[in-house]
């Protein structure tokens, strides 16, 4: 059975690589929704060439009114959705004294609304049961100062997923959400640049003084993604997964204290 898949932020990143491991892994069918039209076209001509038939759906996911619109259009010529990836998302940075009202909800209409909009359209079509992979992040648990918003709005994400593995578990359709770590993307790229004045090379600096000795890459998350989409993870809804080299709520072991 020839599986589909439609997939956020797929232009590049964590979002492409999703689809490109679906591809690997037997995903014949591809809805790819991101802004960026040029290298939206670019990711699905690598995906064409791999045997896939692939759709282009360009939108600024901020725009719930065109979200609502063309999305429902475009999944109608699918017909049964498999799986849906909700990997697009913005680290617009903003802490507790800086957010405007204009930032926080941009940033929660990227990363909370639009996945909420995104499911509610994809699920109908979800006729045979499905899988729905949210990616969040591990500053859903608290984060730094200056991405108080950002934090927040992942928080909100985890919870939303929770609550929706219990609304669809008696149709099937099972819901988790992936804490991103800290993970290289080209977006990440610039904005360590551009925002925070890293050297170019800052993700072999970086990544050398992580425990695992580098920094995560849009594969592991996607590899990830595959598994929940897989048979093997067929028994459950609802996982809240740390992708993480780092463990929530502990600290280093410091011979100097206690």
């Amino acid at each position: 059975m020839t599986k589909t898949a439609i997939i956020t932020g797929a232009a590049q990143g964590v979002g492409a690589a999703c689809a490109e491991h679906l591809v690997a892994q037997g995903t014949k069918r591809l809805l790819l929704i991101d802004r960026d039209a040029a290298a939206l076209s670019d990711t699905a001509s690598t995906l064409s060439d791999a045997g896939a038939e692939v759709q282009c759906l360009t939108i600024d996911l901020q725009d719930a009114e065109a979200l609502m619109r063309d999305l429902p259009h475009a999944i109608a010529g699918l017909g049964t959705v498999d799986v849906l990836v909700n990997a697009a998302g913005t680290t617009a940075r903003g802490g507790l004294t800086d957010t405007t009202a204009e930032l926080f909800d941009f940033v929660f209409q990227i990363n909370v609304r639009a996945p909420l909009l995104t499911m509610q359209c994809v699920t109908p079509a979800m006729t045979n049961g499905g899988t729905i992979v949210n990616v969040t992040s591990m500053l859903a648990h608290g984060g730094p100062p200056f991405l108080a918003t950002y934090a927040a709005s992942k928080a909100a994400l985890v919870a939303l997923t929770k609550n929706t593995a219990n609304a669809l578990k008696r149709d099937r359709i099972r819901v988790h959400a992936i804490n991103l770590g800290w993970t290289w993307t080209p977006g990440e790229q610039r904005t360590q640049v551009d925002v925070h004045g890293l050297a170019e090379d800052w993700c072999e600096t970086v990544g050398a003084s992580q425990p695992f000795g580098r920094l995560l890459m849009p594969a592991d998350p996607a590899a990830l993604t595959c598994f929940l989409a897989s048979e093997g993870a067929s028994m459950m809804t609802g996982a809240v997964i740390d992708l993480d080299q780092f463990v929530a709520g502990t600290v280093d072991d410091n011979p100097g204290n206690g």
